[in-house]
């Protein structure tokens, strides 16, 4: 997809379809009648006629062969402008995305001045169009046999963004240009995700981490079943030991330079198909289980974004992956395994290995000497129980380092709400015949299975578990994702990493 910028002064083909956003009671700005007069006049008599208000989902169009932007003009309501912010203005993207997709345009004009006010300044609407606008585009369609009846146009897509005043063009190239690129990591981790399992195997998530590795220039280290061992690593080996597919440790690093400034670590569970093992789940959406992974497909999403963003802070991402199956030497309730950080666990269920890895992986992290830590895991069915696929669920051992990671998700619509952690969850998981068991009973599943993570944590480290296991899938199409993976975390962490001092 193309972008380009324009101002009123500049010379210009017509578009195929010109876009305007309007807010409750607002007039037409006075510009539109120089740009676009008739339909200027046109929309004058609908909305004195009360068929356009500016409220949200609203919206005109009108064909035209006097039109000058493009044949045709649509203007779409904001809502009002007290409650206008960045997700309202995603919402709305999507809508102008789709809406192009249906018209087969393939030139758009986005009047840009006109979906700014307050926070969303000209550089971040213009940002959010770019990401949204190819988000909302998405398909994974890759196993799907051509269409043989449709229409071939080579005509790359371009988005315009037209300025009514004279604007910084440098920050608004930046802001769209980094747009798409949270975009593309986005669109890359939902396409780990919705490979199917027999394809996305521990191997193959590994070879993926690689191949962009080499792509982006950050390093990439796998840490296969040979070395787990000598590192002592159960939680991990445990959890593969049912599959003909072997676990790994995959090790991603960018920003070795900037080690002075501290060190952050991102872990992301990577279980690539979870059957629950011998503790076997129910049949219905078990296919679903592929994206078990979506921690650790975040992972790498985030260090190929935030090294073509070039964020300047030294972080290593880690994702244990594993193929959670009933073959092979399947681990068994009551097996007693021995993790990195020499902690014993009694496994009592082994539906409930994503912690198992993920454990391994933390105390791994104290390799590195993190200043924060932050793990991603479609953890607990519980947590969407309680929040549905609204809000990711988030538990902390530090309030500060939890505000920050909080903000980033109200920035970038990937909402956060807090979870206690108090020291009476810790009893729960208390190991009768180990140190710890790795369930703590039929209720306060999110909270404990956070209460044993953090149990692997590095001493006096800060540290943010967000459970994605709402947020990481959508049944129903949305605004901004069709049915399958989401791709959550992606924007959380680029943000959080791109306000790091």
């Amino acid at each position: 997809m193309k972008t380009a910028l324009l101002n009123v002064t500049s010379r210009r083909k017509p578009a195929d379809l010109f876009v305007i956003g309007s807010f409750e009671k607002d007039r037409l700005p006075k510009e539109i009648h120089s740009l676009e007069s008739e339909f200027a006049r046109t929309f004058q008599k609908v909305a004195s006629m009360d068929h356009f208000s500016g409220k949200v989902g609203e919206s005109f169009a009108l064909f035209h062969d006097s039109n000058h932007e493009a044949s045709e003009v649509v203007i779409l309501g904001l809502g009002a402008k007290k409650d206008y912010a960045t997700l309202g203005l995603r919402k709305v993207v999507g809508q102008v995305s789709k809406l192009a997709k249906a018209r087969k345009a393939k030139t758009v004009r986005i009047l840009l001045d006109s979906f700014c006010h307050g926070d969303v300044k000209p550089a971040t609407a213009a940002g959010t169009f770019g990401e949204i606008w190819l988000l909302a585009a998405y398909e994974f369609n890759r196993y799907k046999s051509p269409d043989p009846n449709a229409k071939k146009n080579g005509k790359e897509d371009t988005l315009e963004f037209l300025t009514l005043k004279k604007q910084n063009s440098a920050a608004l190239e930046k802001s769209v240009k980094d747009g798409l690129s949270v975009a593309r990591g986005i669109m890359l981790t939902r396409d780990l995700i919705n490979e199917p399992a027999n394809v996305m195997t521990p191997n193959a998530l590994a070879a993926r981490a690689k191949k962009l590795a080499l792509e982006k220039k950050f390093i990439c280290k796998v840490i296969g079943p040979a070395e787990l061992k000598k590192l002592k690593m159960g939680g991990i080996l445990g959890v593969g030991s049912g599959s003909i597919n072997p676990p790994a440790l995959i090790v991603l690093e960018y920003g070795q330079r900037y080690k002075s400034k501290g060190t952050f670590c991102v872990v992301g569970k990577g279980v690539t198909f979870d059957t629950g093992g011998i503790s076997i789940k129910p049949a219905k959406d078990m296919d679903k289980m592929k994206y078990d992974m979506s921690g650790a497909a975040a992972v790498i999403g985030i260090m190929g974004v935030i090294s073509d963003l070039k964020i300047p802070v030294h972080v290593v991402g880690l994702a244990p992956t594993a193929e959670n199956n009933v073959s092979e030497d399947p681990q068994r309730p009551g097996d007693i395994v021995h993790m990195h950080n020499g902690k014993t666990v009694e496994v009592l269920n082994t539906d409930a290995e994503g912690r198992l890895i993920l454990a391994d992986a933390l105390s791994y992290a104290a390799k590195f000497k993190p200043k924060a830590i932050i793990d991603m895991a479609t953890l607990t069915g519980l947590v969407v129980y309680t929040f549905g696929d609204k809000a990711i669920g988030l538990m902390t051992n530090d309030e500060k380092f939890a505000a920050r990671v909080k903000k980033a998700g109200e920035q970038t619509g990937e909402r956060c709400w807090e979870l206690p952690m108090w020291d009476d969850y810790r009893e729960m998981i208390k190991g009768n015949h180990a140190d710890l068991n790795n369930i703590g009973g039929p209720h306060g599943g999110t909270i404990t299975a956070a209460k044993f993570l953090q149990e692997f944590v590095p001493e006096k480290t800060p540290w943010v578990h967000l459970d994605i296991a709402g947020t990481a899938w959508c049944d129903v199409p949305r605004y901004d994702c069709p049915k399958g993976a989401t791709g959550v975390g992606v924007r959380l962490v680029t943000k959080l990493l791109s306000d790091w001092k």
